[in-house]
């Protein structure tokens, strides 16, 4: 099984599908950043994701997060894919790991130290480079920060060679003030597909909601890959990927169930009805081997409202210049780090 697949089905489901109950609280005016630095970098050689060494950062007690800013970074001397997922967790107990502490895979670290994801921008790269992803999540309901953060830095070259990840992230914060009311932070829109850009491919991520919600933001960030390590055959021309979050009212019955579906033309109907509300979309532009970047977010004006029944629908799309003749259509890899702030 090709390595990026193993990661979609163990790494993902362990981190990004987890929920935050947390509490928003309403008088933060006039309030200034206390602020909290989440600083490290770590050069490693492996040929998979076998390291994931963590750095704690404690947070003076009476805080409440209203957003991060700063960046990841990756250095690979590869010429071949390679890949980090950076991501910054607050724990959820007492526990929290010392620096640099390596404890084994997602289940492993989720035991030792239970813990809540609050960003994790996804970098990908498929050349000898140095690779800047900005990270920039401004929260509209603050909530309050407890025991301790710490970033998880983990990725490879898959090739041996010194890989070096890096995050540079301020956590904005302000005093913890008024009786709270509580809300959720979820990743039900994050994934990872292999996608055909001359099949003009649809792939999608579906959540039903089981309740009345309101979302309030959504922040994360999209990358798409091609080349050497992803693909048999790398596309020679001009390719984009896209990235949406639809809001289809009143049900989705050609998705039965929460989860992924693959590319099916009586899928996308779906997209040009009137019951459906296109959230947001952000395009990954390529050319031959390339690596794009980008951040997805929405901060709308009005809370948005989602109804009992209702359908969020995650939709990714590859298209492309043809290729020559007798060559086979060839993916591209590309995933999503999608979080979306809601009531529970």
């Amino acid at each position: 099984m090709p390595f990026y697949n193993c990661r979609k089905m163990f790494l993902l489901p362990a981190l990004l599908l987890s929920c935050l109950f947390v509490n928003y609280l309403s008088d933060t005016a006039g309030a200034t950043d206390m602020g909290i630095e989440t600083d490290a970098s770590v050069t490693t050689v492996t040929k998979g994701l076998t390291r994931k060494p963590l750095y704690p950062f404690h947070i003076a007690p009476g805080q409440s997060l209203v957003g991060i800013d700063g960046y990841v970074e990756t250095s690979s001397p590869s010429e071949k894919f390679s890949e980090a997922l950076i991501s910054l967790h607050m724990a959820t107990s007492p526990a929290c790991p010392a620096s640099g502490e390596d404890v084994g895979d997602y289940a492993a670290i989720n035991a030792h130290f239970p813990n809540i994801t609050l960003a994790a921008p996804i970098v990908k790269q498929n050349a000898p480079d140095h690779q800047r992803v900005p990270v920039h999540i401004h929260l509209a309901r603050p909530f309050p920060l407890k025991s301790c953060l710490f970033l998880i830095l983990d990725g490879s070259d898959f090739a041996g060679k010194p890989y070096t990840m890096t995050a540079h992230l301020h956590v904005k914060t302000i005093p913890t003030q008024q009786p709270p009311e509580q809300f959720e932070l979820t990743g039900v829109m994050s994934d990872e597909f292999l996608m055909s850009p001359q099949k003009h491919e649809t792939a999608y991520k579906v959540y039903h909601a089981p309740r009345d919600r309101m979302i309030f933001s959504i922040d994360g960030n999209v990358a798409a890959v091609a080349g050497e390590g992803v693909v048999f055959r790398t596309p020679l021309h001009w390719w984009v990927v896209s990235h949406s979050v639809f809001l289809e009212h009143g049900g989705c019955p050609q998705f039965p169930h929460d989860g992924t579906y693959s590319d099916n033309p009586a899928l996308d109907a779906f997209i040009f009805e009137p019951q459906t509300t296109t959230l947001h979309t952000a395009y990954l532009k390529g050319e031959g081997v390339s690596y794009p970047n980008t951040p997805f977010t929405l901060q709308p004006k009005d809370p948005i409202l989602v109804r009992k029944g209702d359908c969020l629908i995650h939709g990714v799309r590859a298209m492309g210049a043809d290729e020559p003749a007798g060559r086979p259509a060839d993916g591209i890899n590309t995933e999503s780090q999608i979080f979306m702030e809601m009531t529970p």
